[in-house]
């Protein structure tokens, strides 16, 4: 189970230097920690960008209609956009539009479009980034855990019984077992004279919770 992601953003009371102490509580890598604040910061940032962009090209589609509608010339199809506004896509407002003409709003739409595209990419691999970096960084040591790198070295919390005592099967429960296996084997034999082929049903798990499990890379199948 990785941890919460709020539990690494300061700004929604996570505290990322407390999982960097459980870090090397664990003797484990903490520069993970880095790349999830990191990552998810960079993240955060596109998400608004995405955000905005895709409001800005409401924006375009309102003045484009405005200008139709009062019979504005759409100008050249040539006329360039503006550098200042080129540049400055994520902070551009209606008012920033309304100086251009219908046809330089058609090419900024396109650029939005592009920018969009852009932003989606780094979305995606600011995301993969730091999805394997959270799923390395260790869940919280409850306080009464030993802090060591040797197993050895662990709290025995209780014992039950005696763990030297090794209970043996009687004669009754062993025949019963060996009559079992016998009834299996003989199923089997009829069922293979007859043309049957005996089948394991394989165990089937997703990818993505396998990796959760068992904190691999990648996994071949």
């Amino acid at each position: 189970m990785v941890l919460d992601l709020d539990l690494f953003r300061a700004d929604k009371d996570g505290d990322p230097d407390k999982i960097r102490e459980n870090q090397r509580k664990r003797y484990k890598d903490v520069a993970l920690v880095d790349t999830v604040v990191d990552q998810d910061t960079l993240w955060r940032r596109l998400r608004h960008d995405a955000d905005n962009l895709n409001k800005l090209k409401n924006v375009c589609s309102k003045e484009i209609g405005l200008k139709m509608k009062s019979k504005e010339p759409q100008g050249p199809e040539e006329q360039a956009v503006p550098a200042e506004v080129a540049d400055n896509l994520i902070n551009l407002t209606g008012d920033n539009l309304k100086p251009l003409t219908v046809n330089q709003i058609k090419k900024v739409r396109i650029l939005i479009d592009e920018a969009i595209t852009k932003n989606e990419l780094g979305l995606l691999t600011a995301e993969k980034a730091r999805s394997a970096a959270l799923r390395e960084v260790g869940n919280h040591l409850h306080s009464s855990v030993p802090v060591d790198d040797d197993e050895d070295h662990n709290k025995v919390e209780r014992t039950h019984g005696d763990c030297a005592f090794r209970t043996k099967y009687s004669h009754v429960d062993l025949i019963c077992m060996i009559d079992e296996q016998a009834l299996i084997q003989l199923s089997l034999r009829i069922l293979l004279k007859k043309g049957y082929t005996p089948l394991y049903t394989p165990f089937f798990m997703r990818k993505e919770v396998t990796l959760l499990v068992l904190g691999l890379e990648c996994l071949s199948e």
